[in-house]
């Protein structure tokens, strides 16, 4: 078995299966307003046996110090995922 996977060898995982047409997925974030213009976000993985954690920041301009990622660049880089 792969690491990660209960599924029996030969067996395709229901998140990945071709036959499997309608899936539900309801993805929650905890949210943190740090000061500024400076955001903290929580997301728990599928199996919410883990927690991300990722901050975000404005650049001088928009009143914000530019030490995280713009929430922008999160939006594009998942897009690109």
């Amino acid at each position: 078995m792969a690491p990660g996977n209960d599924e029996a060898p030969g067996t395709i995982p229901p998140g990945v299966d071709p036959d499997v047409l309608e899936r539900l997925l309801t993805i929650e974030a905890a949210t943190v307003h740090l000061g500024e213009m400076q955001h903290e976000a929580s997301v728990d993985s599928f199996d919410r046996t883990v927690t991300y954690t990722f901050r975000s920041d404005e650049p001088p301009g928009m009143t914000g110090s530019d030490e995280h990622p713009y929430p922008l660049h999160y939006f594009t880089a998942a897009i690109g995922l």
